[in-house]
């Protein structure tokens, strides 16, 4: 039964299309079975006009109502928003569902840029993100966001800590908060598609919205036929120490690739070892780039100081897509010659992507779910910091961020990993700093119908703005049970290595 209610739109979204709330299963495709597959009681959804940054003709909005802890058996609901984007192809038969990362991502922003597809995409936000009543953005942390690229390394850390601490404080009782949870996320995705009226669908998640993934194979909606991980984010994952070997492992990957190709040698003969030597170099001796309002976004001017920890920092987060990792090489080369233009640049850059990143997640979010369901199965320290590149980007504990936040300890099972039989496509990029391919591998070795895809050049991500990654995932939402030819990511995607 649909129960989405298609109310008229109005104002200036007055054009808006419907939402997608139905589809007919082709026979023609075998349905993978689905043992254990729970019936969720269908959201109640009401259609509503879409913020500004996601309207178009092809993007419909919504709020669904659903159960606000479903293992409670309470009664009490909760709102989160949906967007629904129609595919081209009418004889499309099998809709997708869109799930964003962080925690704290918003995957109806999505819509906003993700390209139509001859399939249905139903993006489905996290709790208290998107444009649902509940908001669990932190404005105190946004507030400091400019005095953090000014301070050292422990400075930085007591200054969002503080900010942090005073956010919990005032989203303290919030009971949509405490039932932020990757399990209800979960949840909350199978009550909607059933509440769209979908017989047959393909989850498709990225980076945190893998984890969530993993959830639905744990505990399979009905209708769920396949899973779509995009950088996989598994949920035994010890994010404390992680961080340390993925970057190492990113620049490491950066590195034999740049060694492959005579131009880039030519701007860098050792990405890796050069980097290690500046973090060394700057420890010692920081610099400091004065960045206008103009350059960073920000209301004023902008000191940033360039030490070692910072220089991890921002090439970790460059890592993370590769058509700003092509520049790494001649920017280190740059730095290390003491070109200003070189540090300006990084400075720029890692500042705008720094407060980009940041600003694309709802902080309460982020760490409702990650004290509750991460908490638990972390070692929690610090990692040593030896010189190296892995070691030298800034991980804060759990442990000390999550006291006044005082979400819980989620269960055992929770934090373990996840076999299926469900069909399950698993993408990942070999220049990705916080997901690399070996997270997909020991993944696959507990889903008994895995196909996993890793492409040479690529980051973050990789589905977005790749025809031969967008061919793959296409035909595996037609047919999961079918045998996929990915060979076309055999060949990497060729990196234009220059100078900024």
């Amino acid at each position: 039964m649909v129960t989405a209610v298609l109310a008229a739109a109005c104002g200036d979204n007055a054009a808006a299309p419907p939402l997608v709330t139905t589809t007919v299963a082709d026979a023609a495709v075998p349905a993978p079975t689905t043992p254990g597959a729970v019936a969720r009681a269908p959201a109640a959804i009401t259609q509503v006009d879409c913020p500004s940054t996601i309207a178009a003709d092809t993007v419909a909005c919504g709020i669904a109502e659903v159960a606000l802890d479903p293992t409670a058996g309470s009664g009490a609901t909760a709102s989160i928003s949906i967007a629904t984007m129609a595919g081209y192809d009418v004889g499309f038969r099998t809709p997708v569902a869109v799930l964003q990362g962080g925690p704290g991502g918003s995957s109806s922003d999505l819509a906003g840029f993700f390209p139509q597809q001859p399939f249905t995409q139903v993006f489905v936000d996290q709790r208290g993100t998107g444009f649902a009543p509940a908001d669990f953005d932190c404005p105190e942390f946004d507030g400091v966001i400019p005095a953090l690229v000014e301070r050292d390394g422990e400075r930085s850390r007591e200054l969002a800590a503080g900010a942090l601490d005073a956010c919990a404080e005032r989203l303290a009782g919030d009971r949509l908060l405490d039932a932020a949870t990757t399990q209800n996320h979960a949840f909350d995705v199978g009550q909607v598609m059933a509440g769209l009226g979908y017989d047959r669908w393909v989850a498709y998640g990225v980076s945190y919205g893998t984890t969530i993934g993993f959830e639905l194979l744990r505990q399979p909606p009905a209708g769920l036929v396949g899973t779509v991980l995009d950088g996989v984010y598994p949920p035994d994952l010890d994010v404390d120490t992680s961080v340390a070997i993925t970057a190492q492992r990113s620049i490491d990957a950066l590195s034999a690739t740049c060694g492959r190709s005579t131009r880039c040698t030519d701007l860098n003969p050792d990405v890796a070892l050069s980097l290690d030597l500046l973090i060394a170099e700057l420890d010692e001796s920081p610099r400091v780039v004065t960045l206008s309002p103009n350059e960073t976004g920000f209301d004023r001017e902008v000191d940033v100081r360039l030490d070692g920890t910072r220089l991890a920092e921002f090439v970790f987060l460059l890592l993370y897509n590769e058509s700003l990792a092509r520049y790494l090489p001649a920017t280190l080369t740059g730095i290390a010659d003491g070109d200003p233009d070189a540090e300006r640049w990084l400075a720029r850059v890692g500042t705008r992507t720094l407060t980009a990143a940041y600003n694309a997640n709802r902080e309460g979010t982020y760490f409702a779910v990650q004290c509750h369901d991460r908490l638990p199965f972390t070692s929690g320290g610090f990692v040593d910091h030896d010189g190296g590149f892995g070691s030298a980007v800034p991980v804060e504990p759990l442990r000390n961020l999550c006291p006044a936040w005082e979400q819980g300890e989620a269960d055992a099972v929770v934090g373990t990993p996840v076999a299926s039989d469900l069909p399950t496509l698993l993408l990942s990029g070999t220049f990705d700093p916080i997901t690399p391919s070996t997270f997909a591998d020991a993944a696959a070795d507990l889903l008994a119908n895995a196909t996993t895809v890793t492409q040479d050049g690529r980051g973050h991500g990789i589905w977005f703005g790749n025809n031969c990654i967008a061919g793959i995932v296409q035909r595996f939402v037609a047919d999961p049970l079918r045998t996929l030819d990915t060979s076309c990511a055999d060949v990497g995607v060729p990196v234009d290595w220059a100078a900024p």
